[in-house]
């Protein structure tokens, strides 16, 4: 299981903005709104049964936050592109999102990858 995060994250990283899981502290934060705003934060989800009974299929999301950006459509084929070899991991979908920064006149473009990744479990699920 941790050898598939390991590989996104390191696909990931290949992008040479930060990385966060989960969330993005607060400080963390107030440094990214200080600068344009782009990074990626990657979160595990919900794991249901598999049709074959012997493994089990988790959601994982990663957001990719980006602001004054032009390249949003080619930046998301490549960020599917560099995970297209992620053993277990297959794409479910992405969503396009343009958010505004709290009391300000600022957007950030977010970008949802939906991933369901295959984790044998060994017996009958």
């Amino acid at each position: 299981m941790h050898e598939q995060i390991d590989e996104m994250r390191e696909a990931l990283k290949s992008f040479s903005i930060p990385l966060f899981e989960d969330e993005i502290a607060e400080d963390e934060e107030e440094e990214l709104y200080q600068n344009d705003y782009h990074c990626f934060v990657y979160e595990t989800l919900d794991i249901a049964p598999n049709n074959d009974m012997k493994s089990v299929v988790q959601t994982i999301a990663i957001y990719y936050y980006s602001e004054n950006r032009d390249d949003l459509d080619e930046r998301t084929v490549d960020i599917i592109l560099s995970l297209k070899d992620v053993k277990g991991f297959s794409l479910s979908r992405t969503t396009k999102q343009r958010l505004q920064i709290k009391d300000t006149d600022r957007f950030i473009d977010r970008v949802i990858f939906e991933y369901n990744r295959r984790i044998v479990v060994g017996g009958t699920v």
